[in-house]
């Protein structure tokens, strides 16, 4: 019998047809399968300014996490979960919450202000799930504050 418990790495290149079947699982609208998406995939698994984990059981992707990351003029980094998906079979199951803790403490250690997500409209177990996870509404974004990770930066005088 396998290792039944949930483990989250990085994303392959070679994740991409499972990742695509999870998606399609989950009736999100899906890229054409050319070859640009396949590239463009790649690029993403490869970027080291973005995360994008998968959660595995047994083997096989169940879930995956992706977010980015953006420099900010006057205050530390801001992380935006950009993708949170679970297949439907392993829901209820702590998988989303595991990746979306794993994602934020991937954010704070990068010094992040901020992590936020667009706000869900089609789905309101998203927004309850985000919601009870500590994100809170704000206009049309879900968004935790953490205090700043580093102290600011002194500002030169003119001269």
């Amino acid at each position: 019998m396998g290792d039944s418990r949930v483990h989250i790495r990085r994303g392959r290149r070679t994740d991409f047809t499972a990742v695509m079947a999870l998606l399609a699982q989950g009736r999100m609208p899906l890229p054409s399968a050319d070859r640009a998406t396949l590239r463009r995939f790649r690029l993403l698994v490869a970027d080291l300014g973005t995360d994008f984990y998968v959660a595995t059981v047994d083997g096989t992707i169940v879930g995956l996490v992706h977010v980015t990351y953006a420099r900010q003029l006057t205050q530390g980094p801001a992380a935006v979960l950009d993708r949170l998906v679970v297949a439907e079979a392993f829901r209820g199951k702590n998988i989303g919450t595991a990746l979306l803790d794993f994602a934020q403490r991937r954010a704070r250690k990068r010094g992040c202000a901020t992590f936020s997500c667009g706000l869900p409209t089609t789905e309101r177990s998203q927004r309850g799930f985000l919601e009870r996870s500590g994100l809170e509404a704000q206009g049309e974004w879900l968004v935790v504050h953490w205090a700043a990770a580093r102290a600011p930066v002194p500002v030169p005088a003119e001269g």
